[in-house]
């Protein structure tokens, strides 16, 4: 895969599953699916690692895509929370600016353990971490079967799961 093939990548069109072997490719994966998603990103992490989701490029189009219009909507479901309070992570803070589109939540104590990380793009799209703590990486721009899979669990996952207070309460 290169870079000009994923960067030429069009959303809901694009079939190709694109194989990301650095932190600079899921970078630039994720940002190209955020640009050119229109409604609702899911992000099930389990610490929104900081090398790649707390990146100016990431957190730059993350509020790019918050102020498309006021039915975009940012779910993000975390494992552990410490990590990203510790470092002010930059999505966390996000969510202090645009309360309306960002929702934080921790993921419920009782769900199955996954050992990946995954985002979904308006039941289209996906890019996925298979071992969290790793940047190799995969995503695609037009595989609805995929993502709907990782939509169901990210669903039943995020009713089952709650706001933690200590995403809400820190400072900016």
């Amino acid at each position: 895969m290169s870079i000009y093939q994923l960067e030429q990548a069009v959303f809901r069109e694009t079939k190709t599953t694109f194989d990301l072997t650095s932190y600079e490719e899921d970078i630039k994966a994720l940002t190209s699916l955020i640009n050119q998603t229109q409604n609702e990103i899911c992000i099930f992490s389990h610490l929104l690692s900081p090398m790649i989701f707390d990146t100016e490029p990431v957190v730059s189009a993350c509020e790019k895509f918050c102020l498309k219009n006021h039915r975009t909507k940012i779910n993000v479901l975390v494992d552990e929370t410490r990590p990203i309070t510790r470092i002010s992570h930059r999505l966390l803070g996000l969510s202090h600016r645009f309360s309306s589109s960002v929702f934080f939540k921790k993921t419920a104590s009782d769900l199955p353990l996954r050992e990946d990380d995954f985002v979904c793009f308006d039941k289209s799209a996906y890019f996925q971490l298979p071992h969290h703590q790793h940047y190799a990486g995969r995503c695609n721009f037009s595989d609805a079967d995929r993502t709907s899979k990782l939509l169901v669990f990210f669903k039943e996952a995020w009713e089952r799961s709650e706001p933690d207070i200590e995403l809400r309460s820190i400072p900016l």
